[in-house]
Order: C-alpha cells, then sequence, then structure tokens
C-alpha cells in the first residue's frame, strides 16, 4: 500500500485500519476500501465501497444501476455473486494509476466514492431486498450474541 495514500488520510484526519493489504474505512452506512492491484504489470489503486450486501438480484435492480453509471462521472456500480462473506453484493468503485497519482485526484476519487455510495446505498438494498453494510455488520453482531 503506498505510504502516501496513508499520510494524505492522515492528513485529512481520516481514520482508517489495515487488513489484508487493504485500508478499511467506516463511513455512515458503508464500508470503503482501498487497495493497490496489479494490472499490464502497473499498479492500479481501487478506491472501493460497499453499497449492499445479500441482495437478490432482479431487473429493476440491474436497470437502477447501469442508468447511475450512466449519469455519475466518476466510478462505477458492479455487482459480485459472491462478494462479502461470499454473499451477493453491490459496489461502487473508482481506480487510479498509482504511478500517477496526485493527492487532489485520490481525495477527489476517495470522496465521490464515499458520497456515491453513502447517497444509493439503502435504494440499491431496498431494489435488491438486502442490506447497507451498517445493517449487514449489526445483522452479524447480533448473530454471534446469540
Amino acid at each position: 500500500m503506498s505510504e502516501n495514500i496513508k499520510k494524505w488520510l492522515e492528513e485529512n484526519g481520516v481514520r482508517y485500519e489495515v487488513f489484508n493489504n487493504m485500508l478499511l474505512i467506516p463511513y455512515e452506512s458503508t464500508l470503503v476500501m482501498i487497495r493497490t492491484v496489479e494490472w499490464n504489470e502497473k499498479k492500479i489503486v481501487e478506491v472501493i465501497a460497499s453499497v449492499a450486501i445479500d441482495i437478490k438480484p432482479n431487473i429493476e435492480l440491474f436497470k437502477f444501476l447501469l442508468e447511475k453509471n450512466a449519469e455519475i462521472p466518476f466510478g462505477k456500480f458492479s455487482f459480485v455473486e459472491e462478494g462479502i462473506d461470499k454473499k451477493p453484493t453491490v459496489f461502487y468503485s473508482h481506480y487510479l494509476l498509482e504511478k500517477f497519482m496526485q493527492k487532489e485526484e485520490f481525495e477527489a476519487s476517495l470522496a465521490a466514492v464515499m458520497a456515491v455510495a453513502d447517497t444509493f446505498d439503502e435504494d440499491v438494498a431496498k431494489l435488491g431486498n438486502g442490506l447497507t453494510f451498517r445493517e449487514y455488520a449489526q445483522k452479524m453482531k447480533e448473530g454471534e450474541k446469540e
């Protein structure tokens, strides 16, 4: 993980945890993850947020996601059949080339991913009969108590 990213987060007072070579940032009802991945011999910084977990895929949901992908200039929604805890999950993500990444660009990407995920997570969860990250985490915590 880029030391610049950690430094930039700390300069902005953003609290994060390190887990499996990712930086985890809880934000409102979502969880933002930042990681570096290899792509064509280059390093890509992925800024990704959970939007809804344990969803039931359906046409209305996918139509909504595709329409939002066409409207929103930064990033994209994606559906992963075996996402968080192997459950169907919708994510919102944006990618940057690490080699050329500037602080302002990273901050804009992070702000956009956080805002979009938090703005649409409840709508996406409702359309997919799923849960926001906060709801899912609470459900898992309650399950541990039983």
